[in-house]
């Protein structure tokens, strides 16, 4: 069993499964639905993929591997919707995903993705991510595997695609406000732009200069500190008016950003 799993939703973009493992010797059944990718995270231990010798990334083949492992190991698995890259794919070489367009490595010796990769998996480890997150997450790591490891990656993808007008971007802000106490989907503000995903996402940093999650996270924080300033509301009631997960979550979060706790923070307001 994994020790820790994320993203289990049946419409997450983005699964992740944290594992310890003291099996030498394991099957694998995967799922043509999802690319998969592994990663060990306890240093030199060794792998083999069906006798081929496993590097610290890589891939799980669409039908399925016979692992074995030097003892212990503890690894991370990534787990995008092939039909997720599909629409990522149209979107940045116009072209459409199959399958066999993917190479499906053993032994995976790439900076930019394991860099993609651990990056992921070091917040994912500390934080309980949103699904905005997760959804921003799974676009930078469709970019990079199909970059990476498609076919399709030795074309030249769309470098830009250009701002959001101003009206279009507004009726995304007013969305975002008007919802900004729920758990809100990058394919949400997309379909309010009337936009893939992948164009949304990247047409939105381009135009605010962040990215939609980061936004986000800046109006929730906008909007606890008002709350704060003007009612005694507790904190906990302040987090979920404001979408965050938890008090915990917003405390963390609120002091990241600000540099004082909620609590302090309402203490210097007070007149």
């Amino acid at each position: 069993m994994p020790t820790k799993t994320i993203g289990i939703g049946e419409n997450t973009t983005l699964k992740m499964s944290f594992w310890h493992s003291t099996v030498e010797d394991a099957p694998q059944a995967s799922d043509s639905t999802f690319l998969s990718l592994s990663m060990r995270t306890n240093g030199g231990r060794r792998a083999w993929r069906d006798d081929k010798a496993s590097g610290e990334i890589t891939t799980l083949p669409f039908e399925g591997a016979h692992w074995r492992f030097e003892q212990p190991v503890s690894f991370v698995q990534f787990h995008l919707p092939v039909l997720f890259l599909g629409t990522i794919c149209d979107a940045l070489f116009d072209r459409e995903l199959a399958h066999t367009d993917f190479r499906m490595l053993a032994d995976i010796e790439d900076a930019p993705l394991e860099s993609a990769l651990r990056s992921i998996q070091n917040r994912a480890w500390s934080i309980e991510p949103t699904n905005l997150l997760l959804d921003s997450w799974a676009v930078i790591l469709s970019e990079v595997l199909l970059r990476r490891l498609s076919r399709h990656g030795e074309r030249r993808g769309r470098a830009s695609f250009g701002k959001i007008p101003g009206r279009t971007m507004a009726s995304v802000v007013d969305y975002i406000d008007a919802n900004i106490d729920q758990d809100l989907r990058l394919t949400s503000l997309a379909c309010v732009a009337a936009m893939s995903v992948y164009h949304f996402a990247r047409s939105f940093e381009e135009t605010a200069g962040i990215s939609p999650h980061k936004y986000v996270l800046t109006r929730r924080i906008a909007r606890a500190r008002a709350m704060l300033r003007s009612s005694e509301i507790g904190l906990a009631h302040v987090a979920l008016a404001c979408g965050f997960s938890s008090q915990a979550h917003f405390t963390t979060t609120f002091r990241q950003m600000l540099g004082v706790t909620p609590g302090r923070y309402r203490q210097t307001q007070s007149p």
